[in-house]
């Protein structure tokens, strides 16, 4: 008899929070692309989630520092796009760590993790 083991998320992703995961796999996978021989910043995107319409996993999540925050990642985002650089993925980072300060503070190693050496073409 093999054991099986209990899924991460029993009762499934809120959308919110399937967001969150959708947004960390998209900078590891840019943390992944710098360990590629000839990787460069320029190309690099992420997409702008909207995060105030995504319901969440508990309705306290959403809270005032949530709907503050919530644009400036969006912000972050778009800078990022506009100019991809170390610091501008960093900026990011900053802007997720910045919110589940005041929200959800489960993640915030996780998040730390993936910061870059400022204005590195590679990972630290």
């Amino acid at each position: 008899m093999n054991a099986r083991l209990a899924p991460s998320q029993p009762n499934g992703l809120s959308e919110l929070a399937g967001t969150m995961v959708a947004m960390d796999d998209q900078l590891a996978h840019i943390l992944r692309n710098m360990d590629q021989v000839g990787f460069s910043w320029e190309g690099q995107s992420l997409d702008a989630h909207s995060l105030l319409d995504r319901h969440p996993t508990d309705a306290t999540m959403v809270n005032g520092h949530f709907e503050d925050h919530a644009p400036l990642y969006r912000q972050a985002i778009a800078q990022f796009n506009a100019s991809p650089s170390a610091q501008a993925f960093n900026h990011v980072v900053d802007a997720c760590k910045n919110c589940h300060l005041g929200t959800c503070p489960g993640p915030l190693e996780r998040i730390e993790k993936r910061r870059v050496a400022s204005g590195a073409a590679k990972r630290r």
